[in-house]
């Protein structure tokens, strides 16, 4: 055989027994779902009333509420459940539920903008826009950036919850 023909029969041969190595690691593999995926999912679990995004959040987690008023600012895990999500649930009949999403992915942020909705204790509906920025480290949320109608939501924790008599 000739040089030239053993070394393309070489080539030929590395760059196929390769392509097959290569394909083989590839098609073992189920790749993960995106991040856009997971928080998608995660919402319609909530609209359906099975699941919540906070579930994403990671135990040691950042809530930011952005703007200029009495709950903007930063929020550990605790804080945020004891001066927010709890005074709110308090004052609602039904859990608060999303009715509209859209999703955006950016590496390891991922944008959801959404509408939800509820009914309160004193009868009225509560209606609001969100934006939640979510950064993710590996599989969980670590970061939230929070836009929102805040006067709205303030107005919802100005709302007198009575105290069963004992």
């Amino acid at each position: 055989m000739k040089p030239f023909h053993f070394l393309a029969a070489m080539a030929l041969i590395l760059t196929v027994g390769c392509n097959a190595v290569g394909q083989t690691s590839v098609h073992n593999e189920t790749p993960a779902p995106s991040k856009k995926a997971v928080v998608e999912a995660s919402f319609q679990q909530w609209q359906d009333g099975t699941g919540s995004p906070f579930e994403l959040l990671s135990e040691d987690m950042r809530w930011t509420i952005s703007g200029f008023n009495t709950y903007a600012g930063t929020y550990t895990r605790e804080p945020f459940e004891e001066e927010l999500i709890a005074p709110f649930s308090e004052r609602v009949e039904e859990p608060l539920r999303p009715t509209q999403w859209q999703v955006y992915e950016d590496d390891d942020v991922v944008i959801i903008h959404f509408d939800a909705e509820t009914t309160l204790i004193n009868g009225e509906q509560y209606r609001n826009s969100y934006a939640w920025f979510f950064t993710f480290e590996d599989e969980e949320v670590t970061e939230v950036t929070a836009f929102l109608d805040m006067p709205a939501f303030e107005e919802v924790l100005e709302i007198e919850v009575r105290q069963p008599m004992n």
